[in-house]
């Protein structure tokens, strides 16, 4: 395991991120603390990954690490050998390279992410994580 380390003091707000994105049926408001990225995800009811990513990540599943937390709504995870898991409020979560994901619902589903937060929606990431 690598042990990360913060090494000054820095506090941001979503309310001003230093990036937006508006990948299809999602915004993604960035904030970069010190060394470190941290998204806010909200996607829209009918948000899929393998319908509104896929094209621009040009991969055949979602290749992003996330590990996030939940703030409302509900998310569904599959993976191509069949696991399945649902993502509710209050549920942190750490979801490895290789799966789909959809929004379930008439809610959208708003998440902080920590890790692969720097490279969602960006275009042609092909999962890739990068700093914003």
């Amino acid at each position: 395991m690598t042990a990360n380390f913060v090494t000054a003091f820095s506090v941001k707000s979503f309310d001003e991120p230093d990036k937006k994105r508006y990948p299809d049926k999602a915004e993604v408001d960035l904030v970069s603390v010190n060394d470190y990225s941290v998204a806010r995800l909200i996607l829209a009811p009918g948000w899929q990954w393998s319908v509104c990513s896929k094209p621009t990540e040009q991969t055949e599943f979602c290749q992003h690490n996330h590990l996030g937390f939940c703030i409302s709504g509900t998310l569904e995870i599959a993976t191509p050998d069949g696991l399945k898991s649902t993502i509710r409020a209050n549920d942190t979560y750490a979801i490895p390279p290789g799966h789909d994901e959809w929004v379930l619902g008439s809610e959208p589903f708003v998440a902080v992410e920590f890790l692969g937060a720097a490279s969602f929606g960006r275009p042609s990431s092909r999962g890739q994580h990068a700093r914003m």
